[in-house]
């Protein structure tokens, strides 16, 4: 007897601290000249061997004050997934290139970028049992499995494109959307000989807002929807930014309180601190599915690192980008 599994990419909670896995497009899209972002997830581990995610990414700009007000930036991604008792793991080295045209209105710019990287996707059946290992009374190791696994390693390419818009009137205000499609050549991921496995496209819509509610406080929505395969992931949610330094600091001191819901998933209490050219973020998702039954409704814990470093010449003014 057997069933298919499907499931879906690995993805960050705190996916607007991670903006080049988000959408290539958004690659050299800041006020700087160089980002780094460092993220970390920790997941389900109540339940089994725990599902570890990191990603670390940089991205420069390019040809700044050589290009108007328009944009040009160059990123590099790191990102490693491990998925449970299986030890199956995805390795991936990508390279993005944006592009951003400024509109003719102040802070607005519309962005195209695409990505190309190699994935390493490996796996370890040593650690899998299976019903032909059933000796009557439990699962036995010891017992061939009869599975037919013609590699445990292969790579493959992958190939990713994207579209943003942003509009940024002042350093406290601003609105943004994208979209992007991920594994447009659609790599065979099977590790079953002369099967095909092709790897479904992923879908990802999002938008966001900051706001001044007052002299001390902003507010900052966001969502993002993720389409794969059969599968459907709505995150949405907000938080407060409390504005803890006076107004232009050269560091700026930010604390952001708030939560983002994944439908029929989980809840996630959210905090960041901003400070100068650097933030952290902390979240930690709790299970709202049925899967809290076997969980304790204890999910995910996920870490975020985001450095924004100015660089350059000083004679080029700074341009308005939203803060991802």
């Amino acid at each position: 007897m057997g069933f298919d599994l499907d499931a879906q990419d690995p993805h960050f909670s705190q996916f607007y601290t991670s903006p080049l896995t988000l959408n290539p497009a958004l690659t050299g899209m800041k006020n700087g000249d160089i980002r780094v972002a460092a993220n970390y997830r920790r997941q389900w581990a109540t339940i089994s061997e725990p599902y570890q995610t990191m990603s670390l990414a940089a991205d420069l700009n390019i040809l700044r004050g050589e290009i108007g007000d328009n944009l040009m930036g160059v990123g590099l991604v790191i990102f490693n997934d491990k998925a449970g008792t299986s030890g199956l793991r995805r390795t991936k080295i990508s390279t993005s290139i944006g592009y951003s045209q400024y509109l003719g209105y102040e802070g607005t710019y519309l962005s195209f970028g695409a990505e190309i990287g190699v994935t390493q996707n490996s796996i370890n059946p040593s650690n899998l049992l299976f019903e032909s290992q059933y000796d009557g009374s439990v699962l036995n190791g010891e017992i061939g499995s009869g599975e037919n696994f013609t590699k445990t390693s292969d790579w493959n390419m992958d190939v990713t494109a994207g579209l943003a818009w942003s509009y940024t009137p002042d350093r406290y205000t601003s609105f943004y959307a994208g979209g992007s499609i991920a594994h447009l050549n659609r790599a065979n991921v099977s590790f079953l000989g002369d099967e095909s496995d092709n790897l479904p496209m992923k879908y990802t819509l999002y938008g966001g807002a900051e706001f001044r509610l007052n002299g001390y406080m902003s507010a900052t929505p966001r969502a993002v929807i993720l389409k794969q395969g059969p599968h459907t992931e709505v995150n949405l949610g907000a938080y407060a930014k409390l504005h803890l330094s006076e107004p232009r600091s050269d560091n700026p001191f930010f604390l952001s309180i708030g939560a983002m819901y994944r439908l029929k998933d989980a809840l996630i209490p959210i905090v960041k601190i901003d400070y100068g050219p650097v933030a952290f973020g902390f979240s930690y998702d709790f299970n709202t599915s049925k899967l809290a039954n076997a969980s304790n409704a204890q999910g995910g814990l996920e870490l975020s690192f985001v450095y924004r470093g100015m660089g350059g010449k000083n004679d080029i003014s700074p341009i308005p980008c939203p803060q991802f």
